[in-house]
């Protein structure tokens, strides 16, 4: 009897570990900001989506259910106990955010169902060390990423906005980085990723574009260029 009851015990230790475990994604409460009578939106989505997030104290997490606050830089996510927390940059890795269901029936051409987001890019002007960036290509040669960046302003008065307001000014910027880390800002175009890569890539670079029937604007093609590019 005395034996099945400590096995018993060591059954509920080792249950309620495993739940500690599951809900140990450090982080703080979110926080309650009014965004009332401010246009616009301060997230990369504003609808509610799943993410894989893999960090360093709970290891992966995955189907979290996600909004990512580009004007703070900070993934706003609800845990297993039903709660919206922020979570903390020091223990995040990397994130792996799928675009809303809704906005991939739209059936828009080129974009990539799922965003890699990672840290330790401040190589990159504005980046800091635990800023989130979206990794769009990863290589020996090159490494193509894209920061989100969302300002809040208050838009001078005339006759469309009779009084003052404030409102998110949305923007996004590619950066190209070699394996030197120099870094150089690029705009999702041919033209423009062309002329940024190093003389003696640009040849074969134009070869993968023409074989490849490679449009630069679109998120799939981008990838797919630096994945061969890196690959040569």
């Amino acid at each position: 009897m005395k034996r099945l009851l400590i096995a018993a015990i060591m059954l509920v230790a080792q249950f309620a570990v495993a739940q500690i475990s599951n809900v140990n994604m450090n982080g703080v409460p979110a926080r309650i900001t009014s965004y009332t009578g401010i246009e616009g939106s301060p997230y990369l989505f504003q609808d509610w989506a799943k993410a894989d997030i893999g960090t360093t104290n709970a290891g992966l997490k995955e189907d979290v259910a996600y909004r990512f606050n580009v004007h703070d830089n900070e993934l706003e996510v609800i845990n297993e106990a039903g709660n919206t927390i922020y979570l903390d940059k020091d223990y995040v890795e990397y994130a792996v955010l799928q675009r809303p269901s809704i906005l991939m029936a739209t059936g828009q051409e080129g974009v990539l169902p799922n965003l890699l987001f990672k840290k330790g890019f401040d190589m990159v002007k504005g980046v800091g060390s635990n800023d989130l960036v979206n990794v769009i290509a990863e290589g020996k040669k090159y490494t193509l990423v894209r920061k989100y960046y969302s300002d809040l302003i208050t838009p001078p008065v005339n006759s469309y906005a009779p009084s003052p307001g404030k409102m998110f000014v949305f923007e996004e910027n590619f950066f190209l980085i070699d394996s030197n880390e120099n870094v150089q800002s690029v705009k999702n175009k041919t033209k423009s990723v062309l002329k940024a890569l190093r003389e003696e890539d640009q040849a074969r670079a134009k070869e993968l574009i023409k074989e490849n029937k490679l449009d630069l604007s679109r998120e799939d093609h981008l990838m797919v260029f630096f994945q061969k590019l890196n690959d040569t």
